[in-house]
This record gives structure tokens, C-alpha cells and sequence, in this order.
């Protein structure tokens, strides 16, 4: 089990990225903004399949999706959740920004994984490993009403 365990920590794992909306990740004090998950294309995202051979057998590595950690820059967070996000209006990640300013935003994703001797059943890996996502820069701007006499 310790080889499995080491074997699941070297696990190449995806790192997925946040997306905002209203989109161009700018938004305004005090407006309800949206988040979702995006999978990178590189790395293992839950569900896919690492294949590796240890002391001389093959083993499949099955990442599984344990939650998801939005932060939003501001000392905020939500999760953890299995929520990826979503759009307006059906998302179900929102949060509401009360200064102006820009924030670092990211996601920090819980992996468990299930494993595979030589073809076998799956069986649970005792073991959890958070990866953080890149960092999304997200700009907070103060709107300001104004009269015009026509």
C-alpha cells in the first residue's frame, strides 16, 4: 500500500482553472459574480486513468473528485463543494466583492483516487492530495452614477 501511495502522490494531476462572468474577469462592488471550473488539458482530472507498472505490475490509478475550494482573493472562500460553478443565472458559485481593487482567484481541488492491480477491481487508496489552480487575476471596479441635464 505504501508503493500505491507514493505512486498516487507522483500522480501528474490536472490543475483546473477559474473562469469568472460577467466575462473579461472584471466585475463591480456589490454585483453577484459567477465562477466556474475549467479541466486544463494537461494532468489526470477525476475519472480518467494513470497507467504506471510497480515492481513488476501493472497499475491503474483512477483520480476521483473529493471538492473543490473556490478563493476569492478577498479572504473569502467557499467549499469545499463538488460544485464545478457555472454561468449566470443557473450557476450555483457566486460571490459578492464590497471594495474595489483586483484579486488573486483560484481553486484548490481535493483528489482522492481509487486503484487497479493488473486489471483487478477498484479498490479506495487511503489518500487525499489538494492541488491549487492557477491564479486568476480578477479586477473590482467601483461604479459611480451620474445626472445629465439634457
Amino acid at each position: 500500500m505504501a508503493d500505491l501511495k507514493a505512486q498516487f502522490m507522483r500522480t501528474p494531476w490536472s490543475k483546473p482553472q477559474i473562469s469568472s462572468q460577467p466575462a473579461g474577469n472584471t466585475t463591480l462592488v456589490n454585483l453577484r459574480t459567477f465562477y466556474k471550473v475549467n479541466w486544463t488539458g494537461k494532468g489526470f482530472q477525476p475519472g480518467e486513468v494513470d497507467r504506471s507498472v510497480l515492481r513488476g505490475i501493472p497499475v491503474q490509478i483512477r483520480p476521483k473528485l473529493i471538492g473543490f475550494t473556490y478563493v476569492f482573493g478577498d479572504g473569502s472562500s467557499v467549499g469545499p463543494t463538488t460544485s464545478s460553478g457555472g454561468v449566470y443565472p443557473d450557476g450555483d458559485i457566486t460571490h459578492v466583492y464590497r471594495s474595489k481593487g483586483t484579486f488573486p482567484v483560484h481553486v484548490d481541488t481535493k483528489f482522492g483516487a481509487e486503484f487497479s492491480l493488473d486489471g483487478s477491481t477498484w479498490d479506495e487508496i487511503p489518500s487525499t492530495v489538494t492541488v491549487a489552480g492557477p491564479s486568476t487575476t480578477v479586477t473590482v471596479r467601483q461604479a459611480k452614477s451620474v445626472l445629465v441635464n439634457r
